[in-house]
């Protein structure tokens, strides 16, 4: 096991909390209350979901990234763009529904727009069609947080030929991973998408008991799309 102490037991309690909660308003309530020390938690547990995701895009984005205009959905504290404005991408617009996560993503300087938006199914994004270069999600795509049904959200935001770049960890004991691949998978055969890459991460994040942190490691997964239509 992990060595264990005061304030990674705290941060080992903050992350079973928010795994406990389903009601997403109530979940909302808590990412408010822990926003300030949401990312020193998260590092407890060696979570890297935004590091994952911009190494594998770095390589299949031919664009000019300096113009391009990226939505990062479900976008918590910023480790997304701050991670993507490493590999040159500059213009971000973020969605969240937390205000506390908000708030510290905005004292980051990169984004042109926060919109605060609790995603539930059966409901748009409170941004235009066909708007955006790159659409990306990392870790929110997870039992507990965003429904499958965003999926056909975040293509209608997306230019044609705009890339989408999602990230999820292969939870243990659930199903959310094999619905997410299927879901994938038919709007792949649908021609909606285009797959460009898909890589899976071992070493994802580190395990969390019910009462304390394990040296062993969660699997992810790393997909990156074309929209369709250039």
């Amino acid at each position: 096991m992990a060595k264990s102490g005061p304030d990674t037991d705290h941060s080992i309690q903050n992350i079973l909390t928010v795994y406990s909660i389903k009601n997403p308003e109530e979940k909302v309530k808590f990412y408010n209350s822990w926003a300030e020390n949401y990312e020193k938690d998260v590092a407890v547990i060696n979570y890297q979901a935004h590091t994952f995701a911009a190494d594998i895009l770095d390589p299949v984005f031919p664009r000019e990234r300096d113009t391009a205009l990226v939505l990062d959905v479900a976008c918590g504290t910023g480790k997304a763009a701050e991670q993507l404005q490493k590999l040159g991408f500059k213009n971000f617009h973020g969605i969240d529904g937390s205000e506390g996560m908000l708030k510290l993503a905005e004292s980051k300087g990169l984004y042109q727009s926060l919109k605060r938006c609790l995603i539930v199914p059966d409901q748009q994004l409170p941004v235009s069609s066909d708007t955006y270069d790159l659409v990306i999600v990392t870790g929110a795509l997870s039992c507990g947080l965003l429904s499958l049904d965003v999926l056909p959200e975040l293509l209608r935001v997306a230019k044609p030929g705009a890339f989408l770049c999602l990230s999820a960890k292969d939870e243990r004991d659930s199903e959310y991973m094999q619905e997410l691949l299927v879901s994938m998978e038919d709007l792949e055969k649908k021609g909606l998408w285009i797959p460009v890459v898909k890589q899976k991460i071992n070493h994802w994040q580190k395990v969390v008991g019910p009462t304390e942190l394990s040296s062993e490691y969660i699997a992810g997964l790393v997909a990156i799309y074309k929209k369709a239509g250039q």
